[in-house]
């Protein structure tokens, strides 16, 4: 049984298109060709890093996949409307020479760790 009973090919779509609204919301924001490129092999790691724990884990294609589509999300909700910010102000700080990251508002970490938690009980609430 997979995850809320979808197939493999469908939970291969929903990767697909919480990738594709991952790009659409990271990608733009970013105020240097640079920091597009870093935001943009995002998800690359994230399935690299999928493929290794669910081959150790002996996790099967539909969990992993699942996984991957939940944590795209919730790393997509969890940043909207912050990147365009937090870019800006790194890339004033790198001009000034301060190679220190930028710190992160209250704001973005309440959303972030809101969606990611979410993101985490929405997972184990759908695996068979």
């Amino acid at each position: 049984m997979t995850p809320l009973g979808l197939s493999v090919a469908t939970w291969w779509w929903i990767v697909a298109l919480t990738t594709v609204l991952f790009w659409a919301m990271a990608v733009p924001p970013q105020v240097t060709r640079q920091y597009r490129i870093m935001v943009a092999l995002a998800p690359l790691v994230g399935a690299l890093f999928l493929v290794g724990r669910s081959h150790m884990n002996g996790m099967d294609s539909a969990g992993a996949l699942s996984m991957y589509s939940l944590a795209m999300l919730s790393l997509t909700l969890g940043t909207a409307g912050h990147l365009g910010r937090m870019a800006r102000l790194q890339l004033a700080a790198d001009e000034a020479g301060d190679r220190d990251e930028v710190p992160l508002t209250w704001g973005f970490m309440v959303q972030f760790f809101l969606c990611v938690t979410a993101g985490f009980v929405v997972y184990f609430v759908i695996q068979p």
